[in-house]
């Protein structure tokens, strides 16, 4: 998972910094004369490699690492003008770079590179206002908010996934509300990296679970769903020490995940949310309590189970029938390795 992380953020990479020299060209387009627009086009288009490729590396491999605990948890504003500050630094070298390259005089070009600059940074500290935004509201939250995708509900193929800490009311009790929450958002910190690795959306933070969804396709390709469970509990596993030494603890996890039609649509007014509702919801919940009640630490549904590709990776066992509240029908259930 993490190579395949990496091969989508060089991609993501390489095409920003491919839209970036078009932009930059055609900047340098508009504002070329006949005797310099090979000149001016070239500047325009390694102006833009060079701020595409700077600023979008810092952002993937710093500022959105969520393995680079110190920039994560930065005050918001703190984090802000960190990011506006390296970009505009990012900036100002891939507008200086080129001119330097091509052996131009500076003096004739303090007007451009001032209002160029300052248009660059207004436009950085934008869209470091929208990434923060995103993160706020979650990337599709965020998406579906400004186009207005689920300003009606719509009914969606998803897979679920539950993730709950286990013993985490004696937990509470024992470390106080301050320093529970610091344990909680460690723990929310650790799982951030899997999920977006698996290309999972994070729905909603409840107490001491989250809950994760993915698109019935992304979901389930080469099983995506099951390895961000797995990568949950690695990632629980290979942090132990820190949080036995921080909080005299070592978290566990149940995870139960489920597929099937949810009604998805805004919910509120002042302070909006996507809301997804039925029965797959609820049937994800029972799960949860399965694999509770079996001593289980990853459970899946019939219905995942045969939406998976054959070669998952890991082996599974079927479980005895499990008789859930609320449901007429027994559910058939699978558990997986832990460390599978």
């Amino acid at each position: 998972m993490f190579r395949q992380w990496q091969t989508r953020t060089l991609k993501a990479i390489a095409w920003i910094s491919l839209a970036s020299a078009i932009v930059g060209m055609f900047i340098g387009f508009l504002r070329a004369s006949e005797e310099t627009i090979f000149t001016d086009v070239s500047i325009g288009m390694l102006t833009g490699i060079l701020i595409g490729f700077c600023c979008s590396f810092s952002e993937f491999f710093v500022f959105s690492n969520s393995r680079l605990r110190m920039a994560r948890q930065m005050p918001l504003w703190q984090l802000m003008l960190l990011r506006t500050v390296v970009w505009c630094g990012c900036i100002l070298a891939g507008m200086s770079l080129p001119i330097w390259l091509f052996g131009l005089p500076w003096q004739d070009l303090d007007t451009y590179l001032i209002e160029n600059f300052v248009i660059s940074a207004a436009i950085a500290l934008a869209f470091s206002s929208g990434i923060e935004l995103s993160r706020l509201l979650g990337p599709e939250a965020t998406s579906a908010l400004i186009t207005g995708r689920y300003a009606r509900p719509r009914l969606e193929n998803r897979v679920v996934l539950f993730a709950d800490l286990i013993g985490s009311t004696a937990l509470a009790e024992r470390l106080g509300e301050l320093q529970f929450h610091a344990f909680l958002s460690d723990v929310a910190q650790d799982f951030a990296d899997p999920i977006y690795k698996t290309h999972g959306d994070v729905h909603r933070y409840v107490g001491d679970a989250v809950i994760v969804t993915w698109p019935l396709e992304k979901g389930v390709k080469n099983g995506a769903s099951l390895h961000c469970a797995l990568g949950m509990h690695r990632i629980l596993d290979r942090r132990a020490s820190f949080y036995k030494k921080k909080y005299d603890t070592e978290p566990r996890i149940r995870v139960a995940i489920h597929c099937g039609q949810v009604a998805a649509g805004e919910i509120g007014d002042w302070k909006k949310e996507i809301a997804l509702l039925g029965d797959t919801m609820n049937t994800t919940a029972r799960i949860e309590s399965a694999a509770r009640d079996l001593g289980e630490r990853i459970v899946l549904s019939d219905d995942l189970v045969k939406s998976l590709p054959d070669t998952i990776g890991t082996s599974i066992r079927a479980l005895p029938a499990y008789e859930a509240a609320g449901k007429q029908d027994k559910l058939t259930l699978w558990a997986v390795d832990q460390h599978g």
